[in-house]
C-alpha cells in the first residue's frame, strides 16, 4: 500500500484554444506540478509514466495542449513533510508559482507508523491509525491553503486523488495483521480528508478509491487488473491509466 517514483516528464504538442475562449487567454504551455509520496509515481506501471504522466499524455493527445510536467513526489514522503516543503522549500514553491495544474497524491506513507505500532502489538486494530489520520487531515488542509497562496483558483487547477484500497484480494501480499476492516477504515478516512481539503480550497477530489473498490470500499481491484501483486500493491499500467482518465474527466475549468 505504499506506492511509487516518476522522473520529470516533458511532453509537447499543439496548443488549441477552447471554444468560446480567446487564444490569448490560454497558456502557451501548461505546466503540471505533481506533489506527494509514492501514491503519485509510476511503480507498477511498466511504461514508467504512472497516472501523472498518463494524464499529461491525455492532455496532449486529446486536447492538443503543450504540456510540461514537474514531478516532485518522493517515495515515503509524509503529509507533514509535504507541508514543510510548501512552506520552506524554494524548488517546490518556485515550481508552483508557474503551474496551471497542481496534482496531489499522498497518504500512504502516513500509514507506515501505524503499521509498525500494530505489528509490534502497541495498539489494536484501527486505533493504531486514528491519530495519524487526523494529523494527515490537518496537514492536507494546510497544504491546500498554501498551494492557494501561491496559485489562486483562477491561475491553477487543483486536483487530488483518493487512494485505492489494496487489502481486498491482497491475500498473500498484504500483511495479515492489516485486516479488511482496517483497510476500509484507512481508505474511508483518507478519502474524507482528501475530498474535504479539495472542497475547502477550490480543488476537486478525484475518487480513485471508489472507482477501484466501489462505494463500500471492499471490491477486489486485483481481479480487474488494476492493482499488481508483483511488485506488491501498486496500480498496474491499466490501473494508472484509469486514474489518469479520472483526472482528465475532472476538467480544466476555469482555465479552459
Amino acid at each position: 500500500m505504499r506506492w511509487f517514483v516518476l522522473p520529470v516528464v516533458l511532453l509537447a504538442g499543439l496548443c488549441m484554444p477552447a471554444s468560446g475562449v480567446s487564444e490569448s487567454a490560454q497558456p502557451a504551455r501548461w505546466h503540471i506540478v505533481a506533489l506527494g509520496d509514492s501514491d503519485t509515481t509510476g511503480e507498477g506501471d511498466a511504461s514508467g509514466l504512472g497516472w501523472v504522466g498518463r494524464y499529461a499524455r491525455l492532455l496532449q493527445h486529446r486536447l492538443g495542449l503543450e504540456v510540461v510536467v514537474t514531478n516532485l513526489t518522493v517515495d515515503g514522503k509524509t503529509s507533514s513533510e509535504l507541508l514543510s516543503e510548501l512552506r520552506f522549500d524554494a524548488t517546490t514553491r518556485t515550481a508552483l508559482k508557474s503551474a496551471q495544474v497542481v496534482l496531489v497524491g499522498i497518504g500512504g506513507a502516513d500509514l507506515n507508523a501505524g503499521d509498525d505500532r500494530l505489528q509490534a502489538g502497541a495498539c489494536k486494530s484501527t486505533a493504531c491509525y486514528a491519530a495519524d489520520l487526523r494529523a494527515f487531515g490537518r496537514n492536507l488542509d494546510a497544504a491546500g491553503a498554501l498551494v492557494r497562496t501561491l496559485r489562486s483558483p483562477k491561475q491553477a487547477v487543483l486536483r487530488a486523488i483518493t487512494l485505492p484500497n489494496a487489502v481486498p484480494g491482497g491475500k498473500g501480499v498484504i500483511p495479515p495483521f492489516i485486516t479488511p476492516r482496517i483497510g476500509v477504515f484507512q481508505n474511508t478516512a483518507l478519502r474524507r480528508y482528501i475530498c474535504g481539503a479539495m472542497a475547502r480550497h477550490g480543488g476537486r477530489c478525484v475518487d480513485a478509491a471508489r472507482a477501484f473498490n466501489g462505494a463500500a470500499g471492499t471490491r477486489n481491484a486485483y481481479s480487474k487488473g488494476w492493482l499488481t501483486k508483483n511488485p506488491c500493491c501498486y496500480p498496474s499500467g491499466k490501473g494508472q491509466q484509469l486514474m489518469a482518465e479520472l483526472v482528465f474527466r475532472s476538467g480544466l475549468a476555469p482555465l479552459r
